[in-house]
């Protein structure tokens, strides 16, 4: 087996790449070279090719993304500003392959981190095995029926009542594959991050997002009136649907935005012959776990580590410090003109 580095600009090497990750079952739509067109284009952080072949056929891929970070030590991340970004391989020695040999790369060029996100394992976890999982973060995804019909008909009487609710408070969604909805996207995401006290990405992120990915993104927003209030993107590869980003405006949460963007999201990728819908990373019991469990969504692990230091650090998220806490505090009650303006010059330093 020969493994090689290769960059965005070998068309060749990337017609292969996403030919080879169209067939692979744990593949995502963070996979897509699309994703790191997008990293590349909006924040200039170096993307990287790890290619494994064997007869000239293409049998393991891993992308990685450098992370130059002022004032603080350059990273590699496989992937940044996402949940995953596994290794894929014809074989479990094929993956652990493609792991090493990234590990060696990282620490002969010299990176004292290597932030590894595994989200490949397709067993869900166990009643018996939640306890392991207290406090860490895990992803959510459910089973799809085979049309936004079926899938309506699917939820319990209870959260279909909270979705018609968002009816009845006259709210409306539009949903499209362009980027003729960015401005009221973004306006609401902004909003919500500055709310959450973190910095937001930038405008032209979401639209290289939609540009580079075409038909396999959708992007939504709801409104009341002419007023946004909501929105959200998914990414869809092969039969699983991603949901990567989702907003409202905290203030107009009574009226259940959430609830018609969710539904209309998780209908629009069952009609298009999605089989499974990611709902993204959450931690357990938590108030994001328990939203995605009222849709029939069930855990997953997720397994972070840091490959330059497997045995004495992770890369999970376990809990803020009293800075970051002060920190997030002092975003919230910034103007929203600083918070995203300051926020999409930084965000591209931040890995999560």
């Amino acid at each position: 087996m020969n493994i090689s580095i290769t960059y965005l600009n070998d068309r060749t090497a990337i017609k292969h790449w996403q030919s080879y990750i169209s067939e692979h079952p744990q593949a995502t739509a963070y996979h897509n070279i699309a994703w790191l067109q997008s990293v590349e284009t909006t924040y200039q952080q170096q993307a990287l090719l790890l290619m494994a072949y064997e007869e000239g056929h293409v049998v393991g891929v891993l992308p990685l993304v450098i992370m130059k970070r002022p004032f603080m030590q350059n990273a590699i991340c496989a992937l940044p500003y996402c949940d995953m970004g596994h290794a894929l391989g014809a074989s479990t020695t094929i993956t652990q392959t493609l792991e090493a040999f990234a590990t060696d790369y990282a620490k002969k060029q010299g990176f004292t981190h290597l932030d590894y996100r595994n989200g490949s394992c397709m067993t869900r976890i166990t009643p018996n095995e939640m306890s392991k999982y207290e406090g860490l973060k895990i992803t959510m995804k459910m089973p799809l029926a085979a049309s936004s019909d079926a899938q309506m008909a699917s939820y319990k009487s209870k959260l279909r009542s909270q979705i018609r609710k968002a009816d009845k408070n006259g709210l409306t969604i539009k949903l499209s594959h362009k980027t003729d909805l960015l401005t009221d996207f973004y306006r609401v995401f902004s909003h919500n991050m500055r709310d959450l006290g973190s910095p937001t990405h930038s405008k032209c992120w979401f639209a290289n997002i939609m540009t580079f990915y075409q038909e396999k993104a959708c992007m939504a927003v709801v409104y009341l009136g002419d007023i946004p209030i909501g929105a959200g993107i998914i990414l869809m590869h092969g039969s699983l649907c991603s949901i990567p980003w989702a907003s409202t405006v905290a203030q107009y949460n009574r009226l259940a935005p959430n609830m018609l963007l969710y539904a209309d999201l998780i209908g629009f990728a069952a009609d298009h012959g999605m089989q499974h819908f990611d709902f993204g990373r959450s931690t357990l019991n938590e108030g994001t776990y328990k939203f995605k469990k009222q849709w029939g969504a069930v855990p997953y692990p997720l397994q972070w580590v840091d490959l330059c230091n497997p045995v004495s650090s992770s890369t999970q998220e376990t809990g803020g410090s009293a800075v970051k806490a002060t920190l997030i505090q002092v975003w919230r009650n910034l103007p929203l003109s600083v918070t995203t303006t300051v926020g999409s010059r930084v965000r591209g330093y931040i890995s999560l």
